[in-house]
């Protein structure tokens, strides 16, 4: 079953948003992705998904937890112009493999 777990959330005045840290334990499972944590976080911040930035992932080679740094924005209109094209890249980029790999299947 997996678990998240905060560890430290600081409010950051200046920024308008909260820093959080929190502990995904996974066992047996690799290190999962930030569409896989994003439920847990929202459940247990009670915010939505729209506010949260999930910065970065750390997993521990052999442990099945991960270490998991997150930004709160209590207003969309806070969110840095330069994180939500980061975030836009990355779902591109991960849309052209999962169409990459779906054609590959449809070629077998």
């Amino acid at each position: 079953m997996m678990t998240l777990k905060i560890i430290e959330h600081k409010k950051n005045a200046l920024m308008g948003r909260d820093e959080v840290k929190a502990l995904y334990e996974h066992p047996g499972k690799p290190t999962p992705t930030r569409e896989e944590i994003l439920p847990s976080l929202e459940s247990v911040l009670k915010m939505s998904g729209e506010h949260i930035i999930i910065e970065r992932i750390f997993t521990t080679k052999g442990k099945g937890e991960s270490l998991v740094k997150a930004l709160v924005y209590e207003e969309k209109s806070k969110m840095p112009k330069h994180k939500l094209d980061v975030i836009e890249k990355r779902k591109a980029k991960r849309g052209a493999k999962t169409a990459g790999a779906e054609a590959t299947a449809a070629k077998k």
